[in-house]
């Protein structure tokens, strides 16, 4: 691997760090893991799974929920069933250590102000999923944006919003709101060296300054809308010192926080720089590069700074759009309380006691949309990955069977139970994977296109 000469000169500079062994790791093979959702499914029902398939072999991390894998065929993760419904997310176990062991209640109001692609904001989500907390998941680059969105209605979350705002649009919305602000930074990517090797022709020492200056911006925004007594969690999958320690120093020096203790699990499993910071090297741990560091906002922790102002980009659904929903979907909404959002019915159990009106990209679940060329309510995908699981009609289906691989691909598949006309749910080990449409004995596939596999 055809290091930078200006990065290995400074990795032989770390103190502490035994740079043969850490440049040696670059010779293996990137690992491969997921985190279980267990909001969707326990961890004694996905490792009972395991013990009775044999392509994939997965063993658990040291902590949290995650799984280091290897396939004995070139299937990838992503074809999984469970994966269709959102069961597990394929992540870096540098990554996933970061919130590891963290103690999250589930009432807790939470910023992941650097959101995309999710994974992260699913380790967050899993927390308050159910709860009167909720996890506001922002991204400002709109491309990554959607690719956060598709992520989080894929997991089934229900108390997740997702916004493409900038850091300062958000300051000035929430100032002292949140109790937990995570900073997963945009940093120079030294940390994924390994993994993806097209990103060291993207290194140089003027994009590592750039990174910096930019994470200053950033987290003094993020400062700004943690509450007193909140903590802040600043991450990057870099190495390089101006953009971890000396960040931490600019948190403590000019922004006022604290050091506190990182969650045991990253205290057992990372090497501790300084004073609440934590570096995973590829060498010590499972995976690619990571910094981490945990901090508290002192000041009045009773105050409640919530905004005044109500979430003004919400609807009250008229009668009529009532009355014409359950025309078109039967029971299938009955017990839940809708409300509108544009042209949409969501449920959104918990929600900040402020929206701003431009920049929320989802909000809640999205229950149905209204088809203008057909004149007619469709319920979404989203729903069904939610709340399928309190659907009247359900067919549940192991990952083996072969119609959960025709159902993935979009098939019109049978069975031999039979269903009332009107819409369910498709399950696969009792989570929820997505819609069907049942008439005359028939269950039609609501699984989008989009989503599809191409082949069995």
């Amino acid at each position: 691997m055809n290091l930078p000469e200006a990065f290995i000169e400074r990795m032989n500079s770390m103190p502490d760090l035994d740079a043969g062994a850490f440049f040696a790791s670059f010779n293996d093979a990137p690992v491969k893991a997921f985190h279980l959702n267990t909001a969707r499914l326990s961890r004694e029902a996905l490792e009972e799974w395991l013990m009775r398939q044999n392509e994939l072999k997965a063993s658990p991390l040291p902590c949290g929920t995650g799984y280091i894998y290897s396939f004995d065929s070139d299937r990838s993760v992503g074809s999984l069933p469970l994966h269709h419904a959102g069961a597990i997310y394929s992540q870096d176990p540098s990554a996933m250590l970061t919130l590891s062991g963290l103690d999250i209640r589930s009432d807790m109001r939470i910023l992941d102000m650097c959101a995309a692609p999710g994974g992260k904001t699913s380790q967050l989500a899993m927390a308050v999923d159910g709860g009167s907390g909720f996890v506001l998941a922002n991204e400002p680059v709109l491309s990554r944006n959607r690719i956060l969105v598709s992520n989080i209605e894929r997991m089934g979350y229900r108390n997740v919003i997702t916004s493409n705002l900038y850091p300062e649009d958000i300051a000035a919305a929430y100032p002292s709101y949140f109790d937990i602000v995570l900073v997963d930074a945009p940093c120079s990517g030294e940390g994924m060296f390994r993994k993806y090797p097209e990103s060291i022709e993207q290194w140089s020492i003027d994009n590592v300054a750039m990174c910096s200056k930019r994470q200053r911006d950033i987290l003094k925004c993020a400062v700004s809308v943690l509450r007193p007594g909140g903590r802040l969690i600043y991450s990057t999958c870099t190495y390089a010192p101006s953009e971890d320690e000396d960040q931490l120093s600019f948190m403590t020096g000019e922004l006022g926080l604290i050091p506190c203790p990182a969650p045991k699990a990253v205290s057992d499993n990372a090497y501790n720089t300084s004073e609440g910071a934590y570096r995973s090297y590829p060498h010590l741990y499972p995976g690619e590069g990571q910094f981490m560091a945990y901090l508290i906002k002192p000041g009045d922790e009773t105050a409640d700074n919530a905004p005044s102002r109500l979430p003004s980009v919400l609807e009250q659904p008229k009668n009529g759009e009532l009355k014409k929903l359950k025309e078109d979907t039967g029971d299938l909404f009955e017990g839940y309380t809708l409300c509108k959002y544009r042209d949409r019915f969501i449920i959104a159990p918990a929600l900040p006691s402020y929206l701003p009106s431009k920049g929320i990209t989802s909000l809640g679940v999205i229950a149905a949309y209204h088809d203008e060329k057909k004149n007619r309510f469709i319920p979404h995908h989203q729903f069904f990955s939610a709340y399928g699981n309190r659907c009247s009609r359900q067919l549940d289906l192991d990952p083996e069977d072969p119609l959960i691989k025709h159902y993935l691909c979009g098939m019109e598949i049978s069975c031999d139970k039979e269903f009332s006309k009107g819409y369910g749910a498709v399950s696969c080990l009792g989570v929820p994977v997505g819609g069907m449409r049942c008439a005359g004995g028939r269950l039609k596939n609501l699984y989008p296109k989009g989503l599809r596999e191409t082949h069995l």
